[in-house]
């Protein structure tokens, strides 16, 4: 099972550990809805009234564009290059386009040296409708690896023997390209003390841990310096499910040597550009945990093993 699985069902020996270790996820979504009080407003994509909003999708696609910030890398053995893998085991001709897409992902990420800290996230326009499409289209690939299927109701179920990067990059909704390109330029300034105090050697995308065998093959989406950050694209700032407290904690705890020697976590919620960041160690103490990480750390991986 994976880690969010294994979370997000109440009865499960893990989601049963961490709310018994850690019982005081309501003071961790008060903290983290206070540093919201004085935010920008929401940005919500425009999709029009007779279109329901992939949010889903749009969170993924987001995180991907934003990774890019950071360090103008892909990562092709994770979630993307996985699913690529998958789709092309259903229709040969997905994983050359797959292929193609992350060549030009990564290309343009080079090329516009899309993690220069001297120069803001954002791009042309042209570029980022470019960018926004190709981390869109991604994120169906990574949806492949999530369910382990390509769904027919996306362009990937439907694709004929010659079909070709573009082709699928014209099927992305305008709407979802025009939202991604907004919240990119939010994170200007929402991005910008982590890009003025790290570089992009500093940052690892998509990272695993100890005990990320242990839950499927976890990855968070990223850690800068020694920050873990999760990525939040929800249309409510102010929303913070359990689940998503408990996925955080998760990820800490699954770093059972202490191997990227953490000592912040947190969260941006891209549509505010909102940074909300707390020590590892006060992170854990408004959770209400009675021994220190470590100890967590050796019952969560006895527990997992």
């Amino acid at each position: 099972m994976s880690l969010t699985s294994m979370i997000d069902d109440k009865n499960s020996p893990l989601r049963r550990f961490l709310t018994g270790q850690l019982p005081d996820a309501a003071a961790v979504r008060a903290a983290y809805r206070a540093t919201h009080r004085s935010s920008a407003p929401a940005l919500l994509p425009v999709a029009g009234d007779a279109v329901r909003p992939a949010w889903h999708t749009l969170g993924a696609a987001i995180d991907h564009r934003l990774r890019l910030a950071l360090r103008a890398t892909v990562a092709r053995d994770r979630s993307i290059g996985q699913g690529i893998r998958i789709a092309g085991a259903y229709a040969p001709v997905l994983h050359h386009v797959g292929s193609a897409l992350l060549d030009d992902l990564e290309k343009l990420a080079v090329t516009h040296g899309l993690d220069d800290r001297s120069r803001p996230v954002s791009r042309s326009s042209a570029v980022e409708d470019r960018l926004a499409r190709l981390c869109y289209a991604a994120a169906w690939f990574e949806e492949v690896f999530r369910t382990g299927r390509v769904w027919p109701t996306t362009p990937l179920g439907g694709a004929h023997p010659a079909f070709t990067l573009d082709e699928l990059l014209d099927t992305v909704p305008a709407y979802a390209a025009a939202d991604i390109t907004a919240v990119t330029g939010r994170a200007n300034e929402g991005l910008a003390g982590i890009r003025e105090t790290t570089a992009p050697h500093d940052v690892t995308l998509a990272p695993t841990f100890a005990g990320s065998r242990d839950v499927g093959g976890a990855d968070a989406d990223w850690i800068a310096g020694r920050l873990l950050v999760d990525i939040k694209a929800t249309k409510d700032p102010g929303k913070l499910p359990a689940q998503d407290i408990y996925q955080l904690a998760g990820y800490a705890l699954l770093d059972y040597p202490d191997t990227h020697r953490l000592d912040r976590v947190g969260w941006y919620h891209a549509r505010t550009g909102s940074l909300s960041v707390w020590g590892i160690g006060d992170f854990f103490a408004l959770l209400g945990a009675r021994e220190p990480l470590r100890m967590l750390r050796s019952r969560a991986a006895a527990l997992l093993s």
